[in-house]
């Protein structure tokens, strides 16, 4: 999940080589280089659109994540095998994580196109763990959770639906069989050019970009995006874990390890260059919020109140719930740091001190 762009930081000048805010229309690949097709998705969600990625690969090709499980997302898929691309030529998909809009249609293309699903097994248990939990226990345990933070109990059926997992046969879920693992220095040979899986974590356990050296290209899902920042959120279960640094550790390991001059192709928004200043834009930004939350704990505060500090405007039910993870996130950071302690009061409620 994706949130919209904190006003800490000045925003960093990133240079766009295909223009600022232009993509291809759906269905419609573009190559951005030799052997690589840019193509956008539209979503049935907030975020409205997901990049995905098509790699020439000899005589056939490999896929880079797959959209969302919607019919809106089928129907483009469907339009690329028509006019692009014959399913029976796809070689493989790639899934760089496990959040819906990547991995939704990954084992509907991979039946299709009969081919296998590659995915780091860090992504691959968490996604099992989500769809094979008892829907009641997790659901109590959610609710402990959401009263921990300081909601009232009626906020439990707005987030149910959050923390529900979907109801789908399994099919239409990426399954053991399926799958062919990854790992952070694997080598992929995709048309005769060596791409690198280099990983991250913070958004999500083990997400996986992929780096041609040679085309100087780096798929980076939603480890870099020009404009947005990713969702680092604490939940139910990784409730006592330190996503933040995690992610932070993440963006630091981007700048050291993919050259500047290198076209970052991102799930979101448009390709740019620029990479380091993005990521020192992402680290400052969450080191600044950490510095709000450091004054606001000067006296013992929820996360709700908390979260009310760093996004100080309107949200929906669902933003709502990200904004509390993220500075669940924050507060968490700053627990494993050794700066705040946190105590349950009498009501169930987790507070927070310096």
């Amino acid at each position: 999940m994706k949130q919209l762009p904190t006003e800490f930081a000045p925003r960093p000048e990133l240079k766009y080589p295909f223009k600022k805010r232009w993509s291809p229309e759906p269905g419609q690949p573009f190559e951005v280089e030799d052997g690589v097709f840019w193509l956008r998705v539209p979503l049935p969600i907030a975020l409205d659109h997901i990049n995905l990625w098509i790699l020439r690969d000899n005589d056939g090709w490999t896929l880079v994540d797959s959209g969302y499980d919607a019919q809106i997302c089928k129907d483009v898929w469907e339009q690329v095998f028509d006019g692009f691309l014959d399913p029976g030529s796809v070689k493989r998909v790639i899934v760089t994580h496990f959040h819906p809009d990547h991995i939704g249609l990954a084992s509907w293309l991979a039946l299709r196109c009969e081919c296998p699903v590659l995915i780091s097994r860090g992504e691959f248990d968490h996604y099992h763990s989500i769809i094979s939990r008892n829907a009641e226990e997790y659901r109590i345990e959610a609710a402990l959770f959401i009263r921990e933070m300081g909601y009232q109990t009626d906020m439990v059926d707005k987030f149910a639906a959050f923390f529900e997992a979907d109801q789908k046969p399994d099919e239409a879920r990426v399954q053991k069989t399926q799958c062919e693992f990854i790992a952070d220095g694997d080598v992929l040979d995709v048309d005769g050019r060596h791409w690198k899986i280099v990983s991250g974590n913070g958004h999500s356990p083990e997400h996986s970009c992929l780096y041609c050296e040679e085309l100087k290209v780096l798929i980076s899902g939603d480890q870099s995006i020009p404009r947005i920042s990713s969702n680092v959120s604490v939940y139910p279960s990784n409730r006592h874990d330190d996503p933040l640094a995690d992610w932070l550790n993440s963006c630091e390991k981007l700048q050291s390890v993919i050259p500047d001059e290198t076209l970052i192709l991102p799930s979101h928004q448009e390709p740019f260059y620029g990479n380091n200043a993005r990521m020192q834009q992402l680290i400052d930004d969450h080191h600044a919020q950490l510095n709000c939350l450091r004054l606001a704990v000067r006296a013992p505060i929820s996360a709700v109140q908390a979260r009310a500090v760093l996004f100080n405007r309107e949200l929906t039910t669902v933003e709502t719930l990200l904004a509390t993870g993220e500075t669940l996130a924050h507060l968490n950071y700053l627990m494993h740091q050794g700066e705040i302690s946190m105590e349950i009061d009498k009501q169930g409620v987790a507070l927070y001190s310096a």
